[in-house]
């Protein structure tokens, strides 16, 4: 529709000027002039609003739920840096990240509330194109897909997984690691992981985060990230696994 805007409004400018130029030997050319004059008017206001001059409702919504997923990341740097500053952080993500503005902003607030820049980013490896699977990822890994990601960053000392973990995880090598990584998971798939609760429970897993049972999703998130996500998010850990181990199943 932009481009119809800019069109219409062109062409209007171009018989108003036209107009103009002939309401004094030719009176009646005054109110098609002025007619005309509106639909500039007009074409101009919805060219400006479809290029986003003026926002929308909608774009509002999405930087409002950007900043809230944004807020996990703040979230899980800010907790693992009580334990792990300096350590070099491994997220683990959807494919496409370098591309999608949800996943940097994350990344960004990882970056920020763990208090360092030695940040990397990647995702999990599969056969065939996995952009053009309707599965999402955490669906198709497996435990050797997890381990052979961990494998390729050996020097990192802390891994976020945005993804949760493959099915059957508890395959994974990563549990047997001399030197194994902290693990923390942001959001959990639906029906849960098989071993997940005790893995949490005795703290092989540093903590997850998951929805809050007194989330609050019609209101704005504010610019400190903490108190976004105190809005929407809590973070599950060995501390208070008791108090939310309803959520994870069996």
């Amino acid at each position: 529709m932009t481009v119809v805007y800019g069109i219409l409004m062109l062409a209007a400018l171009g018989g108003m000027i036209f107009c103009s130029k002939r309401q004094k030997t030719n009176p009646a050319m005054q109110p098609i002039a002025f007619v005309l004059l509106v639909v500039v008017c007009v074409a101009g206001f919805f060219l400006m609003k479809d290029m986003g001059v003026f926002g929308s409702s909608s774009n509002s919504l999405l930087s409002n739920e950007m900043k809230f997923y944004a807020s996990q990341g703040y979230k899980a740097g800010k907790v693992l840096s009580q334990n792990h500053a300096g350590k070099k952080v491994l997220v683990i993500t959807d494919p496409g990240f370098d591309t999608n503005e949800n996943i940097k902003g994350l990344i960004d607030q990882v970056k920020a509330g763990f208090g360092s820049d030695n940040v990397v980013v990647d995702t999990i490896a599969l056969p065939g194109n996995q952009g053009d699977s309707p599965m999402p990822l955490f669906m198709m890994m497996k435990a050797k897909d997890f381990d052979a990601v961990v494998e390729k960053y050996k020097d990192a000392q802390v891994i976020i997984s945005t993804i949760g973990l493959p099915s059957d995880a508890g395959a994974m090598k990563f549990w047997k690691m001399k030197e194994r990584p902290a693990l923390f998971l942001i959001g959990m798939p639906a029906g849960g992981i098989a071993g997940l609760p005790s893995a949490l429970a005795n703290g092989e897993i540093s903590g997850i985060i998951i929805s809050s049972p007194n989330a609050k999703y019609d209101v704005s998130a504010p610019a400190d990230m903490e108190k976004a996500f105190d809005i929407r998010y809590v973070v599950v850990d060995k501390s208070n696994f008791d108090q939310y181990k309803q959520y994870f199943g069996n």
